[in-house]
């Protein structure tokens, strides 16, 4: 029996829709429990991730050994909490971690020969464990081995065709994980595979005595936006409960700042949360979002929080001016959008680009610069592009580039730019953009009752899926959805009198069905 038969046969869920499932990264039965019922006994033992277990005893034996040991991290709110996780754990294991993460500002992604000779000098590690970051760091990694330093990588980006020789924790490999883990989800599982072998602590355990590791994981999975669904929604759940009763030093802290610039005295939430953290920027590797989530008091949490909330602040006026900046360079939009920004700095081209992605529907790239110069870009996709094909395309033009199939980045050297525009150009001439609009999970003819309850069965615990409803009577699909929450903001199924054929995309969520898309047929 294949797994599609036995997913359908067991959670009495229609072939097509499992296939749907299969097809979003649920490879195995435990993976479709994990999605069926998100409790925490559901979350894939550790072990199931490559690597993992070889990593997570080279982490001991240098714990053991008294050896200094650096987190290497990214700068953005899943790198950070990824990176105070580990910290944290390493921590409680009696170890004395560093962390270094590299700024956007002037430096490049990950792991780089002057990152490592500036790690070296400082703080003479013999290993250094990525998060979220560095599986394509190729030349880093062989470089860490010539200066005697051990390195392991844990990440959640996608794979090229090889990898560095490094021990790589990254569900993108294979093993039996859910394979869109944040990168905070991948070192969640290093951390709980340390307290378990070291202390013998389960998942319970851990949550009593270190509930932060949740909270940080809910934290930056929410934020790099991962599907939220199967194991990523059990860590968002189990982070949120442990967030309602556990107050740490920065939460305390956030409140008072916040009521003294007059806003209410209600708890923040763990969205209110994420821009803070992504405030955090990094002076010499040292990150000051790691430093806020690790405060061990509320004087020293809100010293480090005022700037970052002025950071805050500022950031979200200087994102719309380069926002409005952009759009007033769009003369016509075709398949995909090309804007660059110059003068802007790398912590604002990524939201730049996803608000043009959501605006016009199309792939997205925005391009500022580096302090040295150096241009840097972040590409946004909407559903159904794969922005790393695009990338692999124009790899021969680039310094690095990777991410995501939704969201990717890639740096260069001014003087390419123009071949770029052509490069581009040429790739979309060979790989044309259809409407996204048309791109769904699945199709049906008519609008049936069984149908729309396995749909809401599926939303309801997270899974996204987009059906497309075919030459439907606008009246009949009303009709049916009427005992379902429904989210139509622009009230397209009031569009028509019931008689009206109409092509729907609905989209399935926690919250109920979402019409996306409405036209006549």
């Amino acid at each position: 029996m294949s797994l599609i038969e036995e997913i359908s046969q067991q959670y009495k869920i229609s072939p097509e829709l499992a296939k749907v499932l299969v097809e979003k990264g649920i490879r195995n039965l435990d993976l479709a429990e994990a999605t069926f019922n998100p409790v925490l006994e559901n979350l894939q033992p550790p072990s199931t991730l490559p690597d993992l277990i070889p990593a997570v005893e080279r982490i001991l034996k240098a714990v053991g050994k008294g050896e200094n040991i650096l987190i290497f991290g990214h700068e953005d709110a899943d790198g950070i909490t990824s990176t105070a996780i580990m910290i944290k754990t390493l921590k409680v294991l009696g170890a004395n971690p560093y962390h270094y993460i590299p700024s956007k500002k002037n430096e490049a992604y990950g792991i780089t020969k002057s990152a490592i000779d500036y790690i070296k000098g400082k703080y003479n590690p013999t290993l250094i464990v990525t998060v979220d970051s560095c599986t394509s760091c190729f030349e880093g990694v062989e470089y860490c081995k010539e200066q005697g330093i051990d390195i392991i990588i844990t990440d959640h980006h996608e794979v090229k065709e090889t990898l560095p020789e490094a021990l790589v924790v990254n569900p993108k490999i294979g093993g039996d994980s859910f394979p869109y883990l944040a990168g905070c989800g991948v070192a969640f599982k290093v951390a709980w595979e340390l307290l378990s072998l070291k202390f013998g602590w389960d998942l319970n355990r851990i949550k009593e005595e270190i509930p932060e590791l949740f909270i940080f994981a809910a934290i930056g999975t929410l934020a790099d936006r991962v599907p939220l669904f199967c194991e990523n929604r059990i860590l968002y759940e189990e982070g949120k409960k442990a967030y309602e009763w556990y107050r740490m030093n920065f939460v305390k802290a956030f409140e008072e700042i916040r009521r003294q610039s007059g806003y209410s005295n209600e708890r923040p939430t763990l969205e209110e949360l994420i821009p803070i953290v992504s405030s955090g920027k990094s002076v010499n590797g040292e990150n000051s979002g790691v430093q806020l989530l690790l405060s061990e008091d509320v004087a020293s949490a809100e010293e480090i929080l005022r700037p970052l909330w002025e950071a805050s602040t500022s950031w979200q006026l200087k994102a719309q001016a380069y926002l409005e900046k952009a759009k007033s360079l769009i003369k016509v939009v075709r398949d995909y959008i090309v804007i660059d920004l110059q003068d802007a700095e790398p912590q604002y081209i990524g939201y730049v680009a996803s608000q043009l992605k959501d605006a016009f529907n199309v792939p997205v790239i925005v391009m500022g610069r580096r302090e040295d110069g150096i241009v840097v870009a972040e590409v946004r996709a909407p559903y159904g592009f794969n922005s790393l094909d695009m990338l692999n395309y124009l790899s021969d033009l680039f310094i690095d580039y990777g991410g995501h199939k939704p969201a990717s980045g890639f740096s260069m050297y001014e003087r390419d730019i123009p071949e770029l525009f052509e490069q581009i150009e040429s790739y979309f001439k060979l790989h044309p953009f259809e409407n996204v609009s048309l791109f769904y999970d699945l199709s049906y003819n008519r609008v049936e009752d069984s149908k729309l309850e396995e749909l809401y069965r599926l939303g309801s615990v997270g899974v996204e899926v987009r059906v497309l409803f075919n030459s439907v009577k606008i009246g009949e699909l009303r009709e049916s959805v009427k005992n379902y929450p429904v989210i139509d903001p622009e009230n397209l199924l009031d569009l028509y009198h019931g008689d009206v054929e109409v092509k729907v995309l609905l989209v399935t969520s926690p919250n109920g069905f979402r019409v996306d898309k409405l036209v006549r047929a």
